[in-house]
């Protein structure tokens, strides 16, 4: 799936969850062929969206949940997740933590209580560090349908430990769906 693709399939995603119009905010993709979606970005190439919900640069707030500084280069900002099942979501959650984990050292996203819990499930440790609120957003978040009832979060995690979490998941439990 081109990038066009990706972007069409998460603004379709959010729209039948959310009702969320214009939802793909992210220049990059990666795509599964079991039918999920990510976007990403480097903390040092771009603003990071979701930092329109701090009250201080990212990597200031991962300071007291990490116990340690993280340079800008080494954050990677995931989002616009969209998949047709979990576990599609996993599978690609665990390729992208493969790729990136050589280019990063921590991801930040946005993830909704639904999110949260499935990761959590899994063993990825999240760390929180503030509410994504509406109000934050320019535009109050217009488009984004009931997406912020969803609870949605700014969190961070350890890039290496989230591919531990969820090489040992996947493991245990998961098929691979391509194979």
């Amino acid at each position: 799936m081109d990038a066009f693709g990706a972007r069409d399939f998460v603004d379709q995603v959010y729209h039948r969850e959310y009702g969320a119009e214009g939802a793909a905010a992210f220049s990059t993709y990666l795509a599964s062929a079991s039918g999920a979606v990510l976007g990403y970005r480097r903390a040092s190439a771009e603003p990071l969206f979701l930092e329109a919900y701090c009250d201080a640069p990212i990597e200031d707030l991962l300071v007291p949940v990490l116990g340690r500084r993280v340079e800008r280069r080494a954050i990677i900002e995931i989002g616009n997740l969209a998949a047709t099942n979990a576990m599609a979501m996993v599978h690609l959650w665990g390729a992208a933590a493969n790729d990136l984990g050589a280019n990063g050292e921590v991801v930040v996203a946005t993830l909704t209580r639904s999110l949260r819990t499935m990761f959590r499930r899994i063993g990825i440790v999240i760390h929180d560090l503030c509410p994504a609120e509406r109000h934050r957003l320019a535009g109050a978040g217009a488009g984004w349908g009931s997406y912020y009832e969803q609870d949605p979060r700014v969190c961070a995690g350890d890039i290496w430990q989230g591919q531990a979490a969820i090489s040992a998941f996947r493991a245990r439990r998961v098929p691979n769906p391509a194979a």
